[in-house]
């Protein structure tokens, strides 16, 4: 072969390569549409990903296949067709694994798992554990915050409203960390949702508006419609129906104009459910019957897709030969072109491939030493985790130890002791006295076993956590001394999820208790006050105020109740200040 025709055959293998990057990029370019956000009808789209898919088939691109094949799941999703969802979402995850695109690899695990949980949960929970372990092993956070967040539905699902929590937790940190404004409106909504299987109505409520309020200012009309639903659930969960019908009547339009047939489907149900609880007879029948028409409507578009799809098989078949045809044409006048030109050409070519050459050794060298660093990186990380696990493990067996064992013993002396009592009810009094202090003493220690265990069992310690243990605490205290007023306040002036690390939090509890206690013994105070002030991640404070004798600071021994919250606050590199007025009482301040 003479080099004329060597260097014409590189530079038909140049242009036809930037020509198929170009096809490619135009690609990525459509896959990468948010349907969420799309003003486009739903069949619409069908359209422009299928023949998005049948270009992708043609470049034999398997990152666009694949995604493709996404999207058309999705829009299945949208039109209730739970079913066809999942074969296309199967159909995708064969093409990524094939190709080994480990990061969609890892998303579209976690979403199969997601998108099985109503009907084989225990599958579910190996898709989902699958996907998030290949994201995590990867670190591809692009996609992690979407699997925490999934994976926390599943728990929520399972009752397992903690673990839903941390993981929610975990998805929106991520968000942040990347201010994805796109994810935060599913965390918040996530969120909203555990607070309002809790209970805690205006918490929950004020989530979803969150999340309403970032999918307004990006335009998620689908979005927007569910946080509408969502808010109506709230009010019909508190029994305020009038307020959910109002929601859901501004659910119900928007999910029409976008064709989320699933959706207004579900808010015509809850309409009927709402009206039902007013005794509104003739409305609830009346949204009843529109949700049965409407979900038979659903069904019964099944077998028009499936018609519409073997229509649409034919054509683009017949289309394809038209475009085979056309492209050997072209291909032919094209050769010829190239044949006048190959000289000047082929120089171009030379020139080009051997900068090109130059710059792929650097580049490869590059990515080499940037994925020595990155695996190095992994590897630590790797053993921190596991270390992390490891010691997670422990206090867990621990606290099972405690709680199974000594636990279940302090409670038999407990229950021992009260049968002698009995057996002995005409004894001396000093007796019954004496065995009366120790079984109370030892009800304090279970209290005091039921606190450690509690602080073992988390690595972190919410402020919720701390306000309801240190509420039962007073509690137990205004239990015993009925003369004395005990009040507790907190104020959050900072972040939604404060949280303390599992030391952070017992010391705090530890030195809220010695401070009252002392309150209770020394200072025959007649009213104490607790509160707690948070700022911001870091910042907070913590004041125990009584109105009792009060005592010399200056000239006070410091004894052992003293010594220790001194202690417990250095551990934590908190600032405690201690001041007492006689009379006026005693402050305990704790500062982070």
């Amino acid at each position: 072969m003479n080099l004329k025709y060597r260097l014409l055959v590189l530079v038909f293998l140049l242009f036809a390569n930037l020509s198929a990057q170009t096809s490619k990029a135009k690609i990525d370019s459509i896959n990468g549409i948010l349907v969420q956000n799309s003003t486009l009808k739903t069949d619409s789209l069908f359209v422009i990903f299928q023949q998005n898919l049948e270009d992708a088939q043609g470049l034999n691109y398997p990152k666009g296949i694949g995604e493709a094949f996404q999207k058309i799941a999705t829009l299945y999703g949208y039109e209730g067709d739970l079913d066809a969802r999942l074969e296309y979402n199967f159909k995708a995850l064969r093409v990524f694994e094939q190709h080994e695109l480990e990061m969609e690899e890892a998303y579209l695990n976690a979403e199969i798992g997601y998108q099985m949980k109503y009907d084989d949960m225990p599958k579910a929970e190996v898709y989902m554990n699958r996907g998030m372990k290949l994201a995590e092993n990867g670190n591809y956070k692009e996609v992690l915050d979407r699997i925490y967040n999934n994976y926390g539905v599943l728990k929520e699902l399972q009752s397992q409203l903690d673990s839903a929590l941390y993981f929610y937790k975990k998805g929106l940190e991520l968000v942040k960390e990347r201010d994805f404004k796109e994810g935060y409106p599913y965390s918040y909504s996530n969120l909203g949702g555990v607070y309002g299987q809790q209970g805690k109505y205006d918490l929950a409520r004020s989530y979803f508006e969150k999340a309403k309020q970032i999918r307004e200012e990006i335009g998620d009309q689908k979005g927007i419609a569910e946080n509408f639903t969502q808010i109506g659930e709230v009010y019909l969960a508190e029994g305020e129906n009038q307020e959910a019908i109002a929601y859901f009547k501004k659910a119900v339009p928007i999910a029409h104009e976008q064709d989320y047939r699933f959706l207004e489907q579900y808010n015509y149900q809850q309409l009927s459910q709402a009206y039902k609880n007013l005794k509104q007879t003739d409305s609830a029948l009346f949204y009843l019957e529109r949700y049965g028409v409407f979900k038979d409507s659903i069904n019964g578009l099944e077998v028009e897709k499936k018609i519409a799809e073997l229509n649409l098989n034919y054509e683009t078949e017949k289309k394809e030969n038209q475009i085979l045809e056309q492209r050997a044409q072209l291909a032919e006048k094209d050769l010829e072109v190239r044949r006048k030109n190959a000289f000047i050409y082929g120089s171009l070519a030379l020139a080009f491939v051997l900068g090109l050459l130059g710059y792929l050794i650097y580049s490869r060298q590059k990515l080499k030493n940037t994925q020595l660093q990155k695996e190095h990186e992994l590897q630590v990380a790797l053993a921190k985790i596991e270390t992390q696990n490891r010691l997670q493990e422990q206090r867990l067996r621990i606290s099972r130890d405690l709680h199974d064992n000594i636990g279940s013993q302090l409670t038999f002396i407990i229950s021992s002791i009260d049968n002698l009592k009995y057996r002995l009810k005409d004894a001396d009094s000093v007796i019954l006295d004496k065995l009366s202090s120790i079984s109370a003493f030892t009800s304090t220690t279970i209290n005091e076993l039921r606190d450690t265990i509690w602080a073992m069992n988390k690595e972190e310690i919410s402020v919720e956590d701390l306000q309801t243990r240190i509420s039962n605490f007073i509690e137990r205290a205004q239990s015993s001394k009925d003369e004395v007023q005990f009040s507790f306040s907190y104020k959050n002036e900072g972040l939604d999820n404060f949280a303390f690390t599992a030391i952070e939090g017992v010391n705090i509890y530890r030195i809220i208790q010695e401070a009252v206690n002392n309150a209770l013994k020394y200072a025959q105070a007649q009213h104490i006050n607790v509160s707690l002030f948070t700022r911001d991640s870091a910042t907070y404070s913590v004041s125990i105020q009584d109105d009792g004798n009060g005592f010399d600071t200056l000239n006070a021994t410091l004894g052992n109740g003293l010594a220790n919250m001194k202690k417990r606050a250095q551990d934590i590199n908190a600032k405690i200040e201690i001041s007492s007025n006689q009379p006026g009482g005693t402050k305990v301040l704790l500062e982070s």
